[in-house]
This record gives structure tokens, sequence and C-alpha cells, in this order.
């Protein structure tokens, strides 16, 4: 799961990765605020906690996809080649999704 937040300057988005599962987490981690640099202008960036907002990370799911790929070699004769091929990536963006969503519902107090 990627974490984006938007520059006051260029309105680009810029993302910067982190292990917390949740908003509460990142506060723990990093601060009521997100001290950045942009990627795009160089300004700096100050940015609440509730501010920030996840996406699913392409990374799981494009390990998903190679995973169905390897899994079709190996059972090309058993005959569950579209089964797997196509539902190990599928399963895998919906997991990424369920974790951004669940990231992006919770807000926290400010204090």
């Amino acid at each position: 799961m990627k974490l984006y937040y938007y520059c006051n300057s260029c309105k680009k988005e810029n993302s910067f990765n982190t292990k917390a599962s949740n908003r509460f987490e990142l506060q723990e981690e990093r601060g009521n605020h997100i001290n950045d640099r942009c990627n795009h202008c160089g300004t700096q960036v100050k940015r609440r906690v509730n501010r920030v907002h996840a996406k699913p990370d392409i990374k799981i799911v494009s390990i998903g996809l190679l995973l169905g790929i390897i899994s079709t070699i190996f059972l090309w004769n058993l005959g569950w080649i579209a089964t797997l091929t196509f539902s190990i990536p599928i399963l895998a963006f919906s997991y990424a999704s369920q974790q951004a969503n669940n990231f992006n519902k919770v807000m926290v107090d400010d204090k």
C-alpha cells in the first residue's frame, strides 16, 4: 500500500512508503504532520495525517500475476489453467484495495 498527498504549490501527487496499516500507526510513526519535500517542485510540504490517502500498490498485483503465470506452467495438464491464471491476480488486487479502503475509512483526532 502506498500513501499519497498533494503538494500545495504544484498540485501534484507525491507518494511515500510506510509499514503503517492505518492512520493511528502512521501518527505514531511520523507524528501529527507529515513533513516531506515535494518530488516535483522541491518545496517543503507539511500535511496532516488525515490529509494522506492510500491507493493499492501495483507491486502486489504484479506479483499475483507472476504467480498465476508460474502456476499455469505447472498445472497445464490438469485443466485449471484459466481458473488459477486469472484468480490469483484478482485476489491480490482485492486484498490490496481492501487494505487501502480500510486505511482511508478511519480518521484520527488532532492532538
